[in-house]
């Protein structure tokens, strides 16, 4: 009778502390997400142009930014009157599945005033629209934004890099995934501009 006793007062023990043990971890890793949540944007981790950061289900690395009027070696030219701003980055599809959520990865911090929404992405090796992107295949991906010819752009481009976390089963959908998105760092990148016919400014 006291060996039972015993018996289940340990595994009694075992399964508090276990439970203990799992909810402090727990605890520590919210406390850290949202420590770097809250972060100011000064805060955050800073990139160097070409450098590699993995952003959850991306490996990217941010190489260069122009705003130009030209014709681009992708087949792109802006519309009249407008100039186009163009981002080059490099990706890896870290997933075993082809994915085109590729545009929750950049956000342009602070925002560029007549910048349009929703940019194309071209995949530089076919100088095709990005449709999707394929596991393990590295990829050189130009972003294009469209702004009117007279609006100014700032001397410097700064983007932010949001990554995903993997669950292999949600608690809301039962279904694995990738969730909780978060800005993990930034880049600050310089930025000149190309003009068309005769180099000057329309």
């Amino acid at each position: 009778m006291l060996g039972f006793s015993l018996t289940a007062l340990r595994q009694t023990l075992f399964t508090r502390l276990s439970a203990g043990i799992g909810g402090l971890l727990a605890l520590c890793l919210t406390t850290v997400q949202t420590i770097i949540a809250a972060m100011p944007p000064d805060a955050l981790p800073k990139l160097r142009p070409g450098e590699t950061i993995d952003a959850g289900r991306w490996q990217v690395a941010v190489q260069s930014a122009v705003v130009s009027t030209q014709p681009r070696d992708d087949g792109y030219r802006p519309p009249p009157g407008m100039k186009a701003l163009a981002v080059d980055i490099d990706i890896l599809n870290r997933t075993a599945e082809s994915s085109n959520v590729f545009g929750r990865i950049f956000t342009i911090d602070p925002p560029i005033p007549g910048l349009k929404p929703d940019p194309i992405h071209y995949l530089m090796r076919d100088r095709t629209m990005l449709a999707a992107l394929h596991p393990g295949l590295p990829e050189r991906v130009r972003v294009i934004w469209t702004m009117p010819n007279q609006a100014p752009i700032p001397p410097n481009l700064r983007l932010t890099i949001t990554a995903e976390s993997f669950k292999p089963r949600d608690n809301l959908l039962a279904a694995p995934g990738w969730f909780n998105p978060k800005v993990i760092a930034a880049i600050s990148l310089p930025l000149h501009e190309e003009w068309g016919g005769g180099g000057g400014a329309p």
